[in-house]
């Protein structure tokens, strides 16, 4: 057992998580997942995938521990007007994949909890494959352990070591380049040429859609549940941005949102967690009432709306790591250190 996880075991032994509880029951817990796992993915990059039955028993321990799961923006009017029920929780989604849609939203409704879905629209409008994370499923999944340019007829040269981490970085780089430079149609075609070279069997991935986000038509459909669509840019870039990319981005993303769902779309999350301070402004002028990050912290009563803390969950999370972050005590133990460092 790793260390970090013998320690939080002893301490929920000794009644720490209970003590956290009590001392945190007015701050919201914001969770941050990402996609469900159709097949193999949560081998591939447990942090982004999660695998179906670990989400089920995530919901059925907030369940066990008697959490009200509120709605993204019911939780935070609640907090505003001091109404939030003790020990509260948001459940969120990124980026909008497939497997939310067929496998977390069933889950969800099983026990009548409210999610929000913070939804990248380009890749769901052009219905293509999600490139940077396909190519990498790609390139982790081949059986030939060599990537050749020029056998994979993307006309070029270039050989490449995937047991190399340097050489695999410089070829997703280069492909990322090509990628960059076309629309959805040309980057499924690069994907399916690496797919060849690698004797991997493109259309057998693609008839399962994997690696792929949920289309408008199947988005509207779990708007229609009750499932609440927000804003997480059109192209999944914003930090480091300039004011007219931003504006465009983000309003790319609400014309494609806006027509899938009867409420305000005026929850942004930041993609990959990355902004500045000076964006904010931007966001305010553009009606933006509240913005999610990557940043771990409960949401209190004085939290910045456009800086709100989650706790990203993932496959790769121990039970007793998850019990830590909901009931508290780990962010307990970020205040502490930060009250303990030097000025």
């Amino acid at each position: 057992m790793p260390s970090r996880t013998l320690f939080l075991s002893l301490v929920r032994a000794l009644g720490g998580f209970a003590l956290a509880r009590r001392l945190t029951r007015k701050n919201l817990r914001i969770l941050c997942y990402h996609g469900l796992a159709l097949d193999d993915e949560a081998s591939f990059q447990p942090k982004l995938f999660m695998r179906a039955d670990t989400f089920r028993r995530r919901l059925q321990l907030l369940a066990g521990r008697g959490h009200p799961v509120l709605a993204l923006d019911e939780a935070l009017r609640r907090l505003d007007n001091g109404s939030l029920p003790d020990h509260a929780v948001v459940i969120t989604f990124d980026d909008g994949w497939l497997g939310i849609g067929t496998l977390a939203v069933p889950a969800l409704e099983q026990r009548g909890f409210p999610a929000t879905i913070y939804v990248t629209t380009r890749d769901a409008v052009e219905a293509q494959p999600v490139f940077n994370v396909a190519v990498r499923y790609l390139l982790w999944k081949a059986r030939a352990r060599l990537l050749d340019f020029g056998r994979a007829g993307l006309d070029a040269t270039g050989t490449f070591e995937l047991d190399d981490p340097a050489d695999r970085e410089r070829a997703l780089a280069s492909l990322s380049a090509r990628a960059d430079a076309t629309d959805g149609p040309g980057r499924t075609a690069i994907l399916r040429a690496v797919a060849r070279a690698l004797d991997i069997d493109w259309d057998a991935l693609a008839a399962r859609r994997l690696i792929c986000l949920m289309t408008p038509d199947e988005l509207a459909a779990i708007a229609s549940r009750g499932i609440d669509l927000q804003l997480h840019t059109h192209d999944h870039r914003f930090g480091g941005c300039d004011r007219a990319f931003a504006d465009r981005t983000l309003l790319e993303n609400r014309q494609a949102l806006a027509p899938l769902t009867g409420k305000p779309v005026v929850h942004f999350c930041y993609p990959s967690g990355e902004y500045s301070a000076a964006q904010l402004p931007w966001l305010e002028a553009l009606g933006i009432e509240s913005a999610t990050t990557c940043k771990p912290g409960l949401v209190g009563p004085r939290t910045p709306r456009l800086e709100l803390g989650r706790f990203r969950d993932g496959e790769h999370i121990a039970v007793v790591e998850f019990e830590a972050e909901i009931s508290g005590f780990l962010e307990l133990m970020r205040r502490a250190r930060a009250a303990l460092r030097p000025a």
